[in-house]
């Protein structure tokens, strides 16, 4: 007689590790509806959370090689324990964190560690529950919606912890998650260690304070200044503001010198017969390096568009956070089910063609959004424009994966799908610190001048950049309500016509938004002709 197996045996497994890919993209997606409480309460930036979001993303992407490493010498199971704890004291440090420093250690340092072990071990593990190549590609698929369902999630979930209860909840929510994991996972069998190269710190350290001083640096360049600071620099912090210049060309310069160490190391090491610790695995592959710059810019231009929609719609149609997520939603609906479609039944085309064709859908869905946020703005008048680039996204979901594998080998695939995710993490930081921060600064830019030029007075430079520089942080701190009311402060004879003046700003900024995220996605169509037009296998999409 045949055992017969309970639920939970049977899918217990494949449901702890979706939900592990879950929890990272919460992680993730939960910042941003936050962000405004908690940058109130630390009486800190914005700039400042994107920037320990960067580095979160470049902490997992940097170390994601050496626990490949390490899971192979060690054993999957218990470096998954280790870094479910790791990611579990993270959440703790966050939750309990008195300043943005703190705040900080816990997000970049304790989770970002965390998930270089989390987002390759659930491929990996996923790999051994099926031996069937059709049950291990929708065992793949479950693992993309399960990422791309964490950051709805958190969108959603977030706005409403945040404003009516804490900020700290949202991320409490996930403390639960951790030992359901665990619970579920620590039955999966795992492939025997096998006996792995050495380990070289010093590289990974080189390459995470490289490249991480440097992407903080252009991340905070737009608020503290490119090279003069944005305040006074006898009024600011000596770290803010060293010699009297912005602390970003500072940081970007470190970095750079950083790399460059990186590089000599490397070479160093590699002279002298000693494997690099940080090795560059996947990074070596030509294709693989192509396909993740692209996906990346690709990630950037999504986010960027999400995330300026949630500050557009509230602003201009005036709905409240949870509203507008719903608004949001038929974007990534469309592409959930591009996504299964495409699973279950591939058309007959060369893959490289196919991501082609998603990325002109999705162009022609950012120009038709560019046409649908003039006066007067609703959210269905939206909607064709977010069907259309989410019909566009889901087409090039699903296929990026498998071009930028084309080159990389069995043994790899682990590693390489680690890699892509944290770089997709990266891309979506970059996307709401610097496209983000252009649809802001532009809107409080044009506000000012717009109230100057309509009480026909001059103004200071000074005192214009100040000004500006106020807006910006209470756009993006402060509740619609609050915003009105300091609105409302302006002088009386402004008032006529301030709700003009706030619309057209808002039009003319997301529009300006929309053709750089229109760049951006032309450049990733250019950039894809130095794809492979076909390839051996189909790989199973990563969110």
């Amino acid at each position: 007689m045949t055992k017969s197996h309970t639920f939970w045996e049977t899918w217990g497994g494949p449901l702890g590790l979706c939900l592990t890919l879950f929890m990272l993209s919460y992680t993730i997606g939960v910042v941003q509806p936050v962000m405004p409480p908690l940058v109130r309460e630390f009486n800190s930036s914005v700039g400042y959370v994107q920037s320990a979001l960067v580095l979160m993303s470049l902490v997992t992407a940097s170390f994601i090689p050496t626990t490949e490493n390490l899971s192979r010498r060690l054993g999957r199971r218990p470096l998954l324990g280790i870094a479910l704890l790791l990611y579990a004291l993270g959440l703790l440090v966050m939750i309990l964190s008195p300043n943005i420093g703190i705040f900080t250690l816990g997000l970049a340092g304790l989770t970002g560690l965390g998930a270089a072990v989390l987002v390759s071990t659930p491929v990996a593990m996923m790999d051994g529950l099926y031996q069937n190549e059709g049950a291990r590609k929708y065992g793949l698929v479950a693992l993309a919606i399960a990422g791309i369902l964490g950051s709805l999630t958190g969108s959603i979930l977030g706005g409403v912890m945040a404003f009516d209860f804490s900020w700290r909840w949202a991320f409490a929510f996930e403390l639960a998650l951790i030992p359901a994991i665990w619970y579920l996972v620590r039955r999966v069998v795992v492939p025997t260690p096998v006996t792995t190269q050495g380990i070289d710190w010093v590289g990974g350290l080189l390459s995470v304070v490289g490249f991480g001083f440097t992407l903080v640096g252009l991340s905070l360049a737009a608020e503290l200044g490119w090279w003069q600071p944005r305040a006074d620099p006898q009024t600011l912090a000596f770290f803010l503001a060293p010699f009297g210049i912005s602390i970003a060309p500072v940081l970007i310069a470190s970095g750079l010198i950083c790399i460059g160490l990186l590089i000599f190391w490397e070479r160093q090491r590699s002279r002298q017969g000693y494997p690099p610790l940080l090795r560059l695995g996947v990074f070596n592959r030509r294709i693989y390096t192509i396909g993740l710059t692209i996906g990346t810019l690709h990630t950037m231009a999504t986010v960027g568009v999400q995330f300026n929609l949630f500050q557009f719609i509230p602003a201009v149609v005036g709905l409240n956070p949870v509203q507008t997520a719903i608004a949001v939603i038929p974007f990534t609906l469309t592409q959930l089910v591009v996504l299964l479609v495409l699973a279950k039944r591939r058309p007959q085309f060369p893959p490289r063609y196919l991501l082609q064709l998603g990325l002109l859908i999705k162009s022609i869905g950012i120009a038709l959004l560019m046409a649908a946020v003039r006066p007067p703005v609703t959210s269905l008048g939206l909607l064709p424009s977010l069907v259309v680039m989410g019909l566009g996204t889901g087409l090039f979901g699903t296929y990026i994966t498998s071009l930028t594998f084309a080159d990389t080998s069995e043994a790899e695939r682990a590693e390489a799908r680690g890699v892509y995710r944290p770089f997709q993490n990266l891309g979506a930081s970059l996307g709401r610190g610097i496209l983000g921060t252009v649809l802001v600064g532009t809107v409080s830019m044009k506000i000012v001048d717009g109230v100057v030029a309509d009480l026909g007075e001059s103004i200071d430079p000074l005192v214009r950049r100040e000004a500006i520089r106020a807006l910006l942080v209470a756009i993006q701190t402060l509740r619609r309500s609050e915003r009105q009311e300091l609105f409302a402060e302006l002088p009386e004879r402004v008032q006529p016509v301030l709700n003009s003046i706030l619309q057209t700003a808002a039009t003319e900024a997301m529009q300006l938004t929309l053709g750089v995220i229109l760049g951006l996605c032309l450049l990733c169509l250019g950039l894809s002709c130095l794809l492979p037009k076909t390839v051996r296998t189909l790989e199973a999409p990563i969110e």
